[in-house]
């Protein structure tokens, strides 16, 4: 880390400031960044780093978890319920398919009962 810090201040760098007319730039020093070299006094600290500062603790880390633990089975109980109720809806529906084909079986039989009859007792009138 500091090693890179060293190379970027050791590198003469310009940046350049937009003025009204964007055509124009100005040359600018970049500034160094105060305190980037360690000191042989100061020591780097992890808990003086952003990420340390930022990071959960494990209380936190332990109900975050515990709440998608309770909403992951929450949810598991609903995809169940949902499955159950497709489940039902297939077999209700092919209830129904082969109820619809019962009875067009049966109008058909009792169709051509009919029609048969009426074939039958005609030729005996001729």
């Amino acid at each position: 880390m500091a090693a890179v810090s060293i190379s970027v201040q050791a590198a003469p760098t310009m940046t350049t400031i937009d003025v009204a007319d964007p055509a124009i730039t100005t040359p600018v020093p970049a500034q160094p960044i105060p305190n980037a070299q360690p000191t042989k006094n100061s020591v780097m600290n992890i808990s003086d780093t952003l990420a340390a500062q930022l990071q959960p603790s494990e209380k936190a880390l332990s109900d975050a978890n515990q709440q998608l633990l309770s909403r992951n089975a929450q949810l598991q109980r609903e995809l169940n319920d949902l499955q159950t109720q497709v489940n039902v809806l297939v077999y209700e529906s092919k209830g129904q398919i082969f109820l619809y084909g019962a009875f067009t079986v049966l109008i058909s039989l009792l169709v051509g009962i009919f029609v048969s009859w009426l074939v039958f007792v005609r030729r005996e009138r001729w």
